[in-house]
């Protein structure tokens, strides 16, 4: 009776159901019935689950023994006396071998609906990977880049979807700088193009880049709105936000919230917190500032959110950027120093410290970042043609 009560419930029923499960018990469940594995595969399903799931984190750990990325759940709501840094549960873990053959450096580029870009560094042209790490596919992609990329050429890479057509896309800059000798000072930017790549026409097109600026590749940039950003600089030195429109494919800029020093950009990143767009300053010995813009698109809703002290475990000249990831409902924040810690900072005690779980050995570094879990399937977004392989 109870069988056939659970076999005539009307759909709906069973996808609310089913999408509240943990990724672990939804894949279980393909197994229980043709039904059950048929309606999991539905767009309906899979639109559905995503809205739903609650964020968790990637994290790309390298290591001696090979290049690992697992993918952790966030707890978010905790009781009185728990603490964040606790817990991350791990759901699914990928060995990038598995993926990448012949593996120089890999690279976490950026993460929409599910989806990962991976960035494989060579000497050669860089190859790029787009991978669900739930459902367990990936494609690959070559670079737009017809020759081996050398100083000073610098690429920068974005991805992201379209708020209206949902299209997936890869965002690729490329430009050279030429600076003087002695003081390294910008004296221009012979070069500058940018090439769009379609997820779901499998091809690369080339786009105006608009007014030339100098774009780092140390930091990724942040997708809200439809939109990708970066933290870019113009032949005067003056610090400006470029936003790309993955729409329209059209640039746009907008001020950065503070001056910035010229000579350390590379430790300011951007990064989205609670559906605002951010800016981590790193440049300090003493602290970590990080910038909200209140107000989308508005310059003077830039704000000074958090003044992070370093003291006593970081303090000191760094070199690597802080990446945002989360913040908590209690105002704790989770970061990213870049290759060497996962960061928790409690708003109640004020005080910054490593997470446990997340702490590299000394022959290991770590790079994360915020990915949603999605059960999209690469094959039902791509062309007929395309390669789509499993691990």
């Amino acid at each position: 009776m109870n069988q056939e009560l659970l076999a005539n419930l009307p759909s709906d029923i069973v996808i609310d159901v089913l999408s509240r499960l943990p990724i672990r018990a939804i894949i279980s469940c393909k197994c229980v019935c043709k039904s059950w594995l048929n309606l999991l595969n539905t767009a309906e399903f899979i639109n559905y689950h995503h809205s739903k799931s609650t964020p968790g984190i990637a994290v790309l750990q390298y290591q001696m023994r090979g290049d690992f990325l697992t993918l952790f759940e966030i707890k978010d709501e905790l009781e009185p006396d728990e603490h964040h840094e606790l817990h991350y549960i791990p759901i699914t873990q990928l060995y990038i071998d598995d993926v990448v053959k012949i593996s120089y450096s890999i690279t976490l580029e950026g993460s929409t609906n599910g989806l990962l870009l991976l960035r494989e560094i060579s000497n050669k042209p860089d190859s790029l990977y787009i991978c669900n790490p739930i459902t367990r596919e990936y494609t690959k992609i070559s670079s737009p880049e017809n020759t081996k990329r050398s100083y000073p050429t610098v690429v920068t890479y974005g991805f992201g979807v379209s708020s209206v057509t949902g299209h997936h896309k890869v965002v690729w800059i490329s430009h050279d700088c030429i600076r003087d000798r002695e003081t390294h000072k910008l004296l221009s930017i012979p070069r500058i193009e940018c090439c769009v790549y379609t997820l779901e026409t499998g091809s690369w097109r080339s786009i105006s880049p608009g007014e030339p600026m100098e774009y780092t590749f140390l930091t990724n940039g942040g997708l809200l709105n439809g939109r990708f950003h970066c933290l870019v600089r113009d032949l005067k030195g003056s610090f400006f936000i470029s936003c790309l429109d993955l729409e329209t494919e059209v640039f746009t800029t907008f001020s950065s919230p503070c001056p910035l020093p010229g000579s350390r950009t590379n430790l300011v990143g951007l990064a989205v917190l609670e559906s605002c767009l951010c800016l981590c300053d790193n440049t300090s010995n003493n602290e970590i500032v990080i910038w909200i813009m209140k107000e989308y698109g508005v310059e003077k809703s830039w704000r000074k959110e958090f003044v992070i002290s370093k003291i006593p475990n970081h303090i000191g000249e760094t070199y690597e950027a802080v990446h945002p990831i989360k913040i908590f409902k209690d105002g704790d924040i989770l970061m990213c120093w870049w290759d060497f810690h996962m960061l928790y900072y409690c708003n109640k005690t004020k005080v910054t410290q490593s997470i446990s779980v997340f702490t590299p050995q000394s022959e290991e570094c770590l790079d994360g970042m915020l990915y949603s879990p999605s059960f999209l399937s690469l094959k039902s977004r791509l062309k007929e043609d395309a390669v789509v392989s499993t691990y």
